[in-house]
């Protein structure tokens, strides 16, 4: 097992955080980066939401981010149980990908929350078969497909 570390979202890290989802294959999934960053300077202090970087070896290559299910008022986790957490993530650096990384920390990050939470949800979107597997990958199970407050449709999956 790999020893990735998680460490909180700093100001110092939206120039990262800029170029990362400037990628194409981050802008995917987490379209308009303006919009995004604005959320991450909106939200970094918040106590309602756990934004981490994700390194290996000192070398951040990954974001995500964690919530209280309710929190946000997204209808696509509104059948959770009280004090489930929910996670969305992405690796910005593309040396990373088709490594099993992804697998390895969504794994580390989601045991951590176990310790406190009866659950943990993902939201991927229906035609990301990639993201949909390494969920499963890292023992996620499929729940229900479900429609965002912007349209979009999404595999709700849970992690027990």
């Amino acid at each position: 097992m790999r020893n990735y570390t998680f460490r909180p979202l700093t100001e110092a890290d939206l120039p990262m955080m800029r170029r990362w989802l400037d990628t194409a294959l981050v802008k995917v999934w987490w379209p308009d980066a303006d919009r995004q960053i604005a959320l991450m300077e909106q939200d970094m202090h918040s106590p309602d939401i756990n934004m981490q970087v994700v390194s290996l070896i000192k070398h951040p290559f990954a974001y995500l981010h964690d919530h209280d299910a309710r929190a946000f008022g997204m209808p696509q986790y509104a059948d959770l149980p009280q004090g489930a957490r929910v996670m969305a993530t992405f690796v910005g650096d593309h040396e990373f990908m088709g490594q099993g990384h992804s697998v390895g920390y969504i794994d580390a990050h989601v045991r951590n929350l176990r310790n406190r939470y009866p659950m943990v949800a993902v939201g991927a979107g229906t035609t990301d078969t990639r993201t949909i597997g390494i969920y499963r990958q890292a023992g996620f199970m499929n729940r229900r497909l479900a429609t965002t407050r912007e349209g979009r449709l999404v595999q709700v999956m849970t992690h027990l």
